[in-house]
């Protein structure tokens, strides 16, 4: 039976700007494992970042209407008021 380590928890030691960085390296042509390393991400997370599988999770409902169709919108209602 494998070794269960108790009261581990795991804390993340990078923030998104620094995913952002290393993902910008790997698509310039660094390789993932340089990258992992350079700017301390674990290799695994970046390569799930890269799949096609991650979707940024926005919270919230959709926005029905466009910035500028709110702009035109906010405009209107401070001419009649």
């Amino acid at each position: 039976m494998p070794k269960v380590k108790k009261d581990y928890k795991y804390t993340k030691t990078y923030n998104e700007e620094e995913l952002a960085k290393a993902i910008e390296a790997i698509n310039n042509g660094m390789p993932k494992k340089q990258a992992a390393e350079k700017f301390k991400i674990p290799r695994q997370t970046l390569q799930y970042r890269l799949s096609e599988k991650f979707k940024k999770p926005t919270h919230g409902p959709a926005t029905y209407l466009t910035q500028q169709e709110e702009n035109l919108l906010e405009q209107w209602i401070l001419e009649i008021a």
